[in-house]
C-alpha cells in the first residue's frame, strides 16, 4: 500500500475509534448532543430496549426520569477492531456495562458483557455510525449486601422467557416496564451470523 493511502487509512481508523470510545463517555455523562453526533442523520440503534432510529434512541434517554440517588451506569469501551473499504467500515468493540440499581428495594450490581457491531460510513469527510447493533454475551446480577435479599427472592424471579446471554438485563428492564426488542443478537446465534453477513455486504457496497 502506498504511504499516502496507509496514512489516510490510519487517520480513518483513528476517527472511527474516537467515535466508538467517545460514545461511551457521552452516554454516561448525559451529553445528548455529543451522543447524537456519533451517528449519521439516518443512523439506527439496535439494543435490548429499542430497535429504532438514533433520534428515537437519544430522545428516549433524554426524557427518562432523573436517575435516583445511588444508581449509576458505566460503559467501559474496549478498542475497536475495524475493517475499512473505501468510505465504508465495519467496527466491533467489546463493551462492559456496569450498573448499580435498586430493584424491589434491594441494591444490586449488574454486569453485562456486550459487543457493539457497527456499520460506519464516511460522508462529507466525517465518519459516523450508520447502524449499531449490540451482541449480548453474558451477564450477572449480584446483591450489594447479600443479607438484604429476602429468602426465596432469586427462586421467585421469572427469567425463563429471556435469552440466556442477557437474562438479568432483561429482568431489570422489565421492572421499569421495558421489554426486549425482538430478534436480539446473542453470541453464536443466527442473528449474529446475519449481522456478519450484513457487514460483508456493507463493505462491498451492496
Amino acid at each position: 500500500m502506498p504511504d499516502d493511502l496507509r496514512i489516510q487509512s490510519l487517520l480513518d481508523e483513528r476517527e472511527i475509534a474516537s467515535v466508538v470510545t467517545g460514545w461511551g463517555s457521552a452516554r454516561d455523562q448525559g451529553d445528548w448532543e455529543r451522543l447524537r453526533a456519533c451517528y449519521h442523520e439516518d443512523g439506527e440503534m439496535h439494543i435490548m430496549w429499542t430497535a429504532d432510529s438514533a433520534d428515537t434512541f437519544v430522545e428516549r434517554l433524554k426524557t427518562r426520569p432523573p436517575t435516583p440517588p445511588g444508581e449509576h451506569q458505566k460503559h467501559q469501551v474496549g478498542p475497536p477492531d475495524i475493517r475499512l473499504v473505501d468510505d465504508r467500515a465495519v467496527s466491533e468493540a467489546h463493551i462492559s456495562l456496569y450498573s448499580r440499581l435498586s430493584i424491589d428495594g434491594i441494591w444490586f450490581d449488574f454486569t453485562a458483557w456486550i459487543r457493539f457491531f457497527d456499520l460506519f460510513e464516511k460522508r462529507a469527510g466525517a465518519w459516523r455510525i450508520t447502524k449499531r447493533t449490540a451482541i449480548y454475551e453474558k451477564d450477572r446480577m449480584d446483591p450489594v449486601n447479600p443479607s438484604d435479599v429476602p429468602a426465596g427472592y432469586f427462586e421467585g424471579m421469572d427469567i425463563s422467557g429471556y435469552p440466556e446471554a442477557c437474562k438479568f438485563m432483561c429482568y431489570r428492564h422489565s421492572k421499569h416496564g421495558l421489554h426486549p426488542s425482538p430478534g436480539l443478537a446473542t453470541a453464536g446465534s443466527a442473528a449474529e451470523a446475519a449481522l456478519r453477513a450484513e457487514g460483508e455486504r456493507w463493505l462491498t457496497g451492496e
